[in-house]
């Protein structure tokens, strides 16, 4: 009877025990409330202390970034955004500045990383990126809207098992959001506006992935004028869902193949459940020629590998710009001599499934397939096609080269050369 009790106890005492969590450690960032203070190092500093099993939180107040922020350590930490991150307009301070992504010479204005991130902006927390200075400036520039040092507004690196939910981002300096070594994590109610409100924005693509797999985006919404997202390199088992793209080119494959000899993949990627308005296409694959001229970010190409196993489903668009969907093998520097080959590049596309695809257009191309020579599209699917222009006619021309194997469809005539680089196919 006595051991009895004993054990009883000792269970019992071992219970609570279990049950007790010690308390987290919680940084609040104060915040200087003037622009001419810089609030990353009190920022960093947060970080510093609480980043590490701990919480970050920003007050509902506005913070001045005035310089780069590199927090790559955290693990096992909750970020609370609850107030906007403003980042200054020293436009030369960044270009001289910015941190090195990794990935085509591109530089970023924040990199964070580490393991059980969980970032929550509540729907209030923004990444304000005060953009409209740099899309001014960067038309000031000839052909160089990838302007070296030109930050992306977020780059998470080597970001493992976490969550980023209800955040904003307004008016990024370039790139919003970039995904580069990251694997299992979720992207949740993101809101991204890019609309320039003194001149049109460009390279402001809404997402990137780079070298990224097990990704997931539900409820992701962009206004910009590039890619609504864009899945390059080595991304692969990612999914989209329950999306609304408004203004911008549509979901993006690549660019890709821009590093010569190398080889990259993208595939085992699912889209569903997308809503598009006014966007030049629904899906699009943009691929470099197999010629090289300078170096990224604004040169490349004779990239090799290949685009694969792909699911599209459900797709519902208003006011369609161009085709539908397309594939460019053109892609090339812009003051590269001469034309171009929009037909040797090694990089292949395959086993590409749009299974419902709806609603109106401006173009009656529902595809312009203008794929390689040396490596031609095979196993392009296309089920379930049902575009009108608004007067009711149906849109139907299905635009091919260098296209086996097609399935649901016959290819009517030849391709617009040039593809999505034009603008006009």
């Amino acid at each position: 009877m006595y051991i009895h009790k004993v054990l009883t106890f000792l269970t019992a005492l071992t219970s609570v025990s279990a049950g007790r969590t010690p308390s987290r450690k919680t940084c609040v960032i104060p915040a200087s409330g003037t622009n001419t203070t810089d609030d990353a190092p009190a920022i960093l500093h947060a970080f510093k202390r609480c980043g590490r099993g701990g919480k970050v939180v920003f007050k509902p107040t506005t913070y001045h970034v005035n310089s780069v922020l590199n927090t790559t350590w955290l693990k096992d930490v909750d970020i609370d955004i609850q107030g906007t991150l403003l980042w200054s307009t020293d436009i030369h301070y960044w270009l001289d500045n910015s941190l090195e992504v990794g990935y085509q010479n591109q530089s970023t204005a924040w990199i964070l990383g580490g393991d059980s991130v969980r970032i929550n902006g509540h729907g209030v927390g923004t990444f304000d990126g005060n953009g409209d200075y740099w899309y001014e400036w960067i038309q000031e520039q000839e052909n160089t809207s990838n302007y070296p040092g030109r930050p992306i507004a977020l780059t998470l690196d080597g970001l493992t098992n976490s969550v980023v939910r209800g955040v904003t981002f307004l008016r990024s300096q370039m790139w919003t959001l970039a995904i580069i070594y990251s694997h299992h994590v979720e992207f949740d109610s993101i809101l991204v506006n890019n609309t320039g409100n003194r001149v049109d924005s460009s390279n402001t693509d809404g997402a990137d992935t780079i070298r990224s797999s097990h990704l997931t985006f539900n409820n992701l919404t962009v206004y910009n004028g590039d890619d609504s997202i864009s899945f390059k390199a080595n991304s692969t088992d990612i999914t989209l869902k329950n999306s609304r793209f408004y203004n911008g080119l549509g979901v993006a494959i690549g660019s890709i193949g821009q590093l010569n000899d190398e080889f990259e993949v993208v595939e085992r990627i699912k889209v569903e459940n997308i809503n598009y308005e006014n966007t030049l296409h629904a899906v699009y694959f943009k691929t470099w020629t197999d010629d090289q001229n300078g170096y990224p970010p604004n040169g490349g190409g004779g990239g090799l590998g290949y685009a694969s196993n792909m699911l599209f489903k459900n797709l519902k668009v208003s006011n369609m710009r161009g085709s539908a969907v397309a594939i460019s093998q053109c892609t090339r520097f812009i003051g590269a001599p001469g034309t171009g080959n929009c037909t040797n590049s090694q990089f292949q596309i395959r086993d590409i499934t749009i299974a419902g695809l709806k609603g109106t257009t401006g173009s009656s191309r529902v595809t312009s397939f203008q794929c390689s020579a040396e490596a031609p599209c095979t196993d392009l699917g296309m089920f379930g096609i049902d575009l009108e222009f608004e007067n009711g006619t149906a849109a139907g021309e299905y635009l091919c080269g260098n296209v086996k194997h097609p399935r649901g469809f016959e290819c009517m005539g030849e391709v617009c050369v040039g593809g999505s680089s034009t603008g006009d196919c």
